[in-house]
This record gives C-alpha cells, structure tokens and sequence, in this order.
C-alpha cells in the first residue's frame, strides 16, 4: 500500500458523499420464486471525492497517480473519511475542473480496498 503524497493536502470538501452500494444480488428460480443473496462477504463502500488543489499539487498528484499508483491499480492509505484512524483505498475515476487556473477542483471517485 502506498502513502498519500506528503506535498498533497488531504483537505476533502464537505460536498463528498458515501454511497454504500447494493450487497446484494436477486435472481428469479425456475419457479418463479425470488432468490436473495450476498454479493460479496464485502461490498466497497464508494466515495465520490471533491479536493481543492494548488496547480503545484495537482501536477505533483497526477505524477504520483499514474506512476506509483498505476492509474488506480494499486491502493493508499488516507486519513478515514467516514470515521477515525487510517483507511485503505482504491481510485476509480479521476476528472479535474480549472486545471489552467491556479486552482484545480479534482473530482474523484474511491472504494474502500
């Protein structure tokens, strides 16, 4: 697992939700009876992020995305979004708004690992 780049801030803005996804799975039997089940013994909670950046911290968290993180592939510790301590997390999707100006809205969307 790696770090979170230390010239990165980790403010997250208030605008970021949790979506704790659907855990299960319905099928219909032959019978026509409705049959529930578990997805997984663990549903990823999703977390679509909103972070406010520098131009200074976005080039320097693009470099680190795409080569030590692997574009997504490999997980990193972050400061617990929903709660306390150190969590686990993947990078599924990343955009940016205002990557021109001085400031760079990133928008992106973690699952916890």
């Amino acid at each position: 697992m790696i770090s979170w780049p230390g010239e990165v801030n980790q403010i997250i803005r208030s605008d970021t939700t949790i979506n704790y996804g659907v855990g299960i799975i319905q099928d219909t039997m032959d019978s026509g009876k409705k049959k529930t089940r578990l997805k997984s013994t663990s549903v990823p909670d999703t977390f679509p992020v909103v972070m406010q950046m520098k131009k200074t911290e976005f080039d320097i968290f693009i470099a680190w995305y795409k080569v030590p993180l692997h574009r997504g592939a490999v997980t990193f510790s972050f400061p617990t979004i929903a709660g306390t301590g150190t969590s686990e997390y993947r990078i599924l999707s990343v955009s940016a708004a205002g990557a021109g100006g001085s400031n760079v809205k990133v928008l992106m969307t973690w699952e916890t690992a």
